[in-house]
């Protein structure tokens, strides 16, 4: 399973994002290109900042986290708290040229995290790992760069 642990895979995605030029059109969803990379700065936090509230459930800790993170793609079109929605009260962007470099950081310092690092939980799966925390990462960006065809 890919991961932005493991450097070749964390630089195949840096790749990927640096053929964005922010004018991409999504192939669904309604963000721009410098919302979306807003939105995945704002998740690169989540690890190390609580800026959303824990809404996990016993369902979404239980069952559907596992299958995130190990066995499904990421869904398309899931409505995403207020706080994390860009187009709502998520993280304003900084800049496209900006924003992408701090989303290529934080891939880095997430990627290089020890594996006993106490990561703050999830705000929709709860507890999470360092590791699982890289693999739900890798996923998230994964899904949004070919939400705009890289």
């Amino acid at each position: 399973m890919p991961t932005i642990r493991n450097e070749t895979d964390r630089t195949r995605l840096t790749e990927r994002i640096n053929k964005l030029t922010g004018d991409e059109t999504p192939l669904w969803g309604k963000m721009t290109a410098e919302q979306m990379m807003s939105h995945l700065v704002q998740g690169g936090e989540l690890p190390f900042e609580a800026s959303v509230p824990d809404r996990s459930t016993f369902m979404s800790r239980t069952f559907i986290k596992p299958l995130i993170l190990h066995v499904l793609p990421m869904p398309k079109e899931v409505k995403v708290s207020a706080e994390m929605d860009q187009q709502a009260d998520g993280r304003k962007p900084l800049g496209f040229e900006t924003d992408r470099s701090l989303l290529i950081e934080s891939m880095k310092k997430l990627g290089e995290l020890s594996v006993d690092h106490k990561c703050l939980d999830h705000p929709f799966f709860g507890k999470m790992s360092a590791k699982d925390w890289a693999n739900i990462a890798y996923k998230h960006i994964d899904h949004h760069l070919k939400q705009f065809g890289v």
